[in-house]
């Protein structure tokens, strides 16, 4: 069955008990009557409120997360041998392209895995450009190539054939050429591909529910230290989560690697022109009662974003998605699903409010450095008893669940370069969720990938971590002249300036010893004329990638 063992399922059931109790107790003191404020008065009033709401926020969010994710892994679906696949299914086998932004080598390597695919398919391009260079190896490797480039029909302004989006290049093939297809699997165009990788999924379309089959985003470039970074905060999510939920059959859509029933996908409206195309589109297929499954195995390998900008540039545009998915129909579709999946959907997409979180922790440091406001009335004493063992058990429990990662033997660890990544994109949560509140459109812009890599990040990618830690220390100084120099606030405002804007120093310290030592070769192998001192540079590219 898809059950796991029972001495994992009791093991983590006690685990589970154990962090669900440690929740309770800390729920129990921190919602007790006596911690709210007295701000403004001996009385309690609707200001006390507001000032303990948003503690509360900022104290909770993150946890809530965390216990939400314990409850989802208790029903983490055992690893199964895949059914064989139906012979005689019609199969394209997709991947897409945009010039300028990613690599003809690549594509061409992508292609040639794709090729090797052991099931029978057809092999296509969609390139948004209508590239020469494209025309000339899809020609040379005998691959289908479409393109929607100049046809007026398809490039709209929104829908499903949205301008400059994955979702209309997809559509605009679909609405030509699905027809002669079963079943259409696609990866991006930086991914090496498996040679089982339809083997290992196109089995599951036996059920005739099954909309869609999922497969884990890898990324394989991790000498990089930000796409390792990148690459560990999504361990927890490709490993028992999806499990879990692909148990629930309810695995969510990945854009990047995934094979899709046509019919189901025609049912949903074909995929939904939004700037996260996957997760609307997932939606729109539970809500009309389809089903998924997801392969936990590294079917496709491909390449993490290796800049700040470009993990900048990704995150904000999932956040977007989300956010903007949320506020726009999330509530409006979510209750045609089943009850269950709505509820999941519901609680997922609150992910990204950790910005907000940020923000409101700041504005009550303000609120406290300026008017000496303090949102709650707590002994640290008493905190740090209630806190601890639920703050320590939030730690061990993703250590336990490493074992359901896809690969357990090299996915495991403290991740600390996921952890460092955590904290420097919260601001830019925060940023994604002004442009949803704004209704400030964003169009799809592809993360560049391969050789078409070029440049290197601006310091000013930091400027909203330096702006939010000037607003702290500003705030500290005014605190100290105004005699509100409780150490809990000092402290609290300090360490979160400190992580802030310890990025920007960091990623300034690198390129100085960079300077340095290019400074030092060149001295050690040639003489060197004075006349000609080394400029420092912030923006240099004698710079080396970090």
């Amino acid at each position: 069955g898809s059950r796991l063992p029972l001495r994992q399922r009791l093991t983590y059931g006690v685990l589970l008990t154990f962090g669900l109790v440690f929740a309770v107790r800390f729920a129990a003191f921190w919602f007790n009557p006596s911690r709210l404020p007295r701000a403004f008065g001996s009385g309690l009033d609707a200001g006390d409120l507001v000032l303990f709401g948003g503690l509360t926020f900022v104290v909770w969010h993150r946890q809530a997360m965390d216990i939400l994710a314990w409850l989802i892994c208790g029903r983490v679906e055992a690893h199964r041998q895949p059914l064989s696949p139906d012979r005689g299914l019609r199969v394209a086998f997709v991947t897409t392209f945009v010039p300028d932004s990613e690599s003809i080598d690549m594509l061409e390597m992508t292609l040639r895995g794709m090729l090797a695919a052991d099931y029978p398919h057809d092999t296509w391009v969609l390139d948004e450009g209508n590239d020469p260079a494209v025309r000339r190896i899809c020609k040379l490797l005998k691959v289908n190539h479409f393109s929607r480039h100049g046809m007026k029909e398809f490039h709209h302004q929104r829908g499903i054939f949205l301008t400059k989006s994955k979702a209309g290049n997809h559509n605009s093939w679909h609405i030509q050429y699905a027809e002669k297809y079963d079943i259409v699997a696609q990866v991006d165009s930086d991914f090496q591909v498996r040679r089982d990788f339809l083997t290992r999924t196109l089995g599951y379309f036996r059920n005739p529910r099954v909309a869609f089959v999922g497969t884990p985003q890898i990324y394989g470039n991790v000498g990089n230290w930000i796409a390792r970074g990148a690459a560990q905060q999504t361990y927890l999510f490709y490993g028992p989560i999806m499990r879990a939920l692909s148990r629930r059959k309810m695995a969510l859509l990945i854009g990047a690697n995934h094979v899709v029933r046509v019919a189901a996908l025609q049912d949903a409206g074909w995929y939904q022109g939004h700037i996260t195309e996957d997760l609307a589109t997932g939606i729109r297929l539970h809500a009309a009662r389809w089903e998924s499954v997801y392969v936990p195995e590294p079917l496709a390998v491909g390449e993490g974003p290796t800049t700040w900008a470009a993990y900048f540039s990704q995150q904000y545009r999932w956040a977007f998605g989300c956010m903007n998915i949320f506020f726009s129909h999330g509530l409006r579709i979510h209750h045609k699903m089943r009850w269950k999946h709505g509820l999941l959907y519901l609680l997922m997409e609150q992910f990204y409010f950790s910005g907000l979180a940020m923000i409101t922790g700041i504005a009550l440091l303000t609120a406290y450095y300026l008017f000496g406001w303090t949102p709650a009335r707590i002994q640290l004493d008493q905190l740090a008893l209630c806190y601890g063992p639920l703050l320590i058990w939030r730690q061990l429990m993703p250590l336990w669940l490493q074992r359901y990662n896809v690969r357990p033997q090299e996915e495991r660890g403290f991740f600390w370069a996921g952890r460092f990544l955590t904290v420097a994109v919260i601001p830019i949560y925060f940023l994604a969720l002004v442009g949803v509140l704004r209704n400030k459109r964003v169009t799809f812009k592809t993360t560049p990938k391969g050789a078409e890599r070029t440049g290197q990040d601006s310091l000013m990618i930091f400027k909203p971590h330096l702006i939010l830690s000037g607003v702290i220390v500003t705030g500290m100084v005014l605190a100290v002249m105004l005699g509100h120099t409780s150490w809990v606030f000092i402290s609290w405002g300090s360490v979160t300036a400190c992580l802030l804007s310890s990025f920007f120093f960091v990623e300034l310290g690198k390129r100085f010893i960079g300077v340095l030592r290019a400074e030092w070769r060149s001295l050690g192998g040639q003489h060197r004329s004075h006349d000609h001192p080394a400029v420092f540079a912030l923006d240099s590219p004698v710079f080396p990638d970090v």
